[in-house]
């Protein structure tokens, strides 16, 4: 018996110059747990094709294991803070996993996952601005901070519970609400 877990799943990423839309008609659990993702056409799938493969992934354990399409371990591991272009989202049971090679799957705690952009962006109001890591944390005891009117050129765009960010250097991340884009 499936009961619904969400009616559908929309990831927007909003940008001034436009929009990034990744949905799916809908998506319910069995009593496994197992997650179920019915595609435009209604038939029941375990993946979703991420926009042309628009997407990275960059790992952030000591060193995340592959495994192959059906969850299986595969003799490969990709090194931390190394980024690699993802086009798939595959469920297995209840476990997210990002393709990065033809069978090659990545589980989705090991990386954190991302949109390319390249822009530049300015700092609003008048006081220096916090920075985040790419679980969405402050940075907290450092004296690191965006200076008010400055300008950074930012790679990569994450969103963490619900909040949108966007990198201006190596694990720092500005909130997408403290900058706009430069004119």
């Amino acid at each position: 018996m499936k009961k619904s877990l969400l009616s559908s799943i929309v990831i927007l990423l909003t940008l001034s110059v436009g929009a990034t839309t990744v949905q799916a008609a809908d998506t319910s659990t069995s009593n496994t747990g197992n997650i179920s993702i019915k595609d435009g056409y209604g038939t029941d799938t375990n993946t979703l094709d991420l926009n042309n493969g628009n997407y990275g992934v960059t790992v952030t354990a000591n060193s995340a294991q592959l495994y192959d399409i059906n969850g299986n371990k595969i003799s490969a591991s990709l090194n931390q803070g190394t980024s690699w272009k993802t086009d798939n989202e595959r469920y297995i049971g209840n476990e997210v996993y990002y393709r990065v090679s033809t069978d090659a799957y990545v589980d989705s705690s090991d990386v954190y996952f991302y949109q390319p952009t390249d822009q530049v962006v300015y700092v609003n109001g008048n006081k220096p601005v916090s920075l985040y890591d790419n679980s969405g944390q402050l940075i907290k005891n450092s004296n690191r901070a965006l200076a008010p009117g400055s300008y950074w050129r930012t790679d990569r765009m994450i969103t963490v519970d619900h909040i949108t960010y966007l990198r201006v250097s190596t694990n720092e991340f500005v909130a997408f609400g403290d900058v706009q884009q430069a004119k």
